[in-house]
């Protein structure tokens, strides 16, 4: 339980109840900065209250119009590490000045670790005793998919829109924002440093975080706010597994009327593909039209079943061949994290279903959309596959097909897999992959193989019932007023907090919001911006401001 800062906690929850308390007490501006403003909350303008209980106030008058304005200014750094990586990156590089300046004149200290990989700020003295983790790259976005600009966040409606808002830069605001506002106020760490660790590779390339996390001294707890609430203790291993298979049919294998030649789907490992492509060619004795004719046939009989089904064949000509027509079938799904693939609609699984309905030529792209409808399709738990698993807390295994590709001559399909603790624990887990290639390879008589790159991730976990989850859990059910069934959560996505041992994740998406950091339009509402500040500042009150801090 909460002892000494319980009260100020609960303050969070009505921050302006006492603003008439004193009659000589100086008028609130918000809009001044630094120390000056902080003197309405002092011990001389509210005489009795404890430093505490006057922070809580503090952040709840004043804090979110400070990390509205902030996040403001830390997505107008275009920092996007997947076209540029970090050390290459001017709005990276531009960031981390604009926070070192920043932080020297709330009283921090700031330096960049690596080439721009991880930014630090530190408050206090000693070892590290808590550290938040955030990350300051954000996803590309594309303008044409946007209403309005998103690197120049605007206010509409009570929200705040732009790239970053809800995931990277919003939360880098929550935590800075709290913390300059405990230093204006007078507060201090109980005991050792606070690190702000700010990586800027996190949709990227994780390598420097990695770096850091074995060269630098770690604080015992650790809080990413890249996840949701109430607070994260595992997150599930990543598994990759990759199938191959030759394009060219063998000699002497049978003929069909139409010749499957090109396919596409996916466009990233880690999502659900939105949309899928097949190129079809008609054998000897086959007209174009026929061809087309018959691909048609198959999509209404698919559709038949799949009522939903968002289809389309077409012909499309090849100039300088003769007879040179190609038909191409298409299929639209809805992306989605291959963490929560039940929230989108792979197009793949339409894609080779229709497939399935056509009189192919026997090859390897056949022969992996047949794959895909025998072991895959309406499948997301691995049951079809045979390695489909179950914990208590982490849940399912969780399977998507994701990437198929046509190049070079080979056809490859990618399933990104997220897998939760097992007692069998990882070589029984890749024992379970060996024999489901094996039963691939054996049903497609040898067309469809493992190819390279397989990859099999640790789930992580932490200690659910230890001091850093139970002061977070409190926290959280005072702020949102709730008690009963309120519990520590697993999550099958992948943030920093997996990298540091004991690591959790303390919001900032509410439990059943979506995940908006990938998608256009992207947004926060201002009320949630300034409810994540009073989280992160009752969680530093339990953690660092306390006596009885871990």
């Amino acid at each position: 339980m909460l002892r000494a800062p319980l009260w100020s906690v609960l303050l969070l929850l009505w921050p302006t109840f006492a603003l008439a308390e004193s009659k000589d007490r100086p008028p609130v501006d918000c809009k001044r900065s630094g120390p000056k403003r902080a003197v309405p909350f002092s011990a001389e303008a509210l005489p009795g209250r404890p430093l505490s209980e006057r922070y809580a106030e503090y952040v709840g008058t004043c804090g979110q119009e400070d990390v509205v304005a902030l996040t403001q200014q830390l997505v107008r750094f275009k920092t996007v590490s997947r076209e540029q990586p970090p050390a290459k990156s001017p709005g990276t590089a531009a960031l981390g000045r604009f926070l070192k300046k920043w932080a020297q004149a709330h009283g921090f200290a700031f330096r960049a670790v690596g080439t721009q990989d991880v930014f630090e700020l530190s408050w206090g003295e000693g070892a590290p005793h808590l550290g938040f983790v955030v990350h300051a790259d954000v996803a590309p976005a594309a303008p044409r998919a946007w209403r309005h600009e998103p690197f120049d966040p605007q206010v509409m409606d009570g929200k705040l829109y732009g790239r970053g808002v809800s995931d990277g830069k919003g939360p880098l605001a929550t935590a800075l924002v709290a913390l300059a506002m405990a230093q204006e106020m007078g507060l201090k760490p109980w005991k050792g440093r606070v690190l702000l660790i700010i990586g800027n590779g996190r949709t990227s390339d994780w390598k420097g975080m990695e770096q850091y996390v074995r060269t630098q001294p770690l604080p015992p707890h650790v809080i990413s706010l890249d996840a949701e609430y109430p607070v994260v203790v595992a997150q599930s291993g990543f598994a990759v597994l990759n199938l191959e298979a030759s394009l060219r049919p063998r000699e002497g294998e049978r003929a069909g009327r139409l010749v499957a030649v090109d396919a596409s789907a996916g466009e990233a490992l880690t999502e659900v593909p939105a949309s899928a492509s097949l190129e079809l060619v008609p054998a000897a004795g086959t007209s174009s039209e026929q061809g087309l004719a018959l691909v048609q046939k198959a999509l209404e009989a698919v559709r038949r079943e799949r009522p939903t089904l968002d289809a389309e064949v077409k012909l499309r000509r090849v100039p300088g061949v003769a007879l040179g027509s190609r038909i191409v079938l298409s299929a639209r799904g809805r992306a989605a994290p291959s963490a929560t693939p039940e929230r989108g609609h792979n197009a793949l699984w339409d894609l080779a279903a229709i497939a399935g309905q056509l009189p192919l030529s026997e090859n390897g792209l056949t022969e992996v959309l047949r794959t895909t409808v025998r072991r895959l399709d309406g499948d997301h738990s691995g049951e079809r596959l045979g390695i489909a698993g179950q914990d208590t807390l982490m849940g399912p295994l969780v399977v998507a097909p994701t990437l198929l590709q046509v190049k070079d001559g080979k056809v490859s399909l990618s399933l990104h897999m997220h897998r939760p603790r097992s007692e069998e624990g990882t070589d029984d887990f890749h024992t379970a992959l060996d024999h489901a290639v094996a039963l691939i390879t054996q049903e497609t008589d040898g067309w469809v193989k493992e190819g390279p790159g397989r990859s099999v991730g640790e789930p992580h976990v932490a200690k659910p019932a230890g001091a850093l989850v139970t002061k977070l859990l409190e926290v959280y059910k005072l702020q949102r007023g709730r008690g009963e069934g309120v519990k520590p959560v697993s999550f099958r996505g992948e943030t920093y907090a997996r990298l540091f041992p004991g690591g959790v994740d303390f919001g900032p998406r509410l439990p059943g919001e979506p995940h908006r950091g990938q998608s256009p339009d992207e947004f926060i509402s201002l009320e949630h911006l300034a409810l994540n500040t009073r989280m992160l500042a009752a969680a530093l009150q339990a953690l660092v401001f306390s006596p009885n801090a871990p």
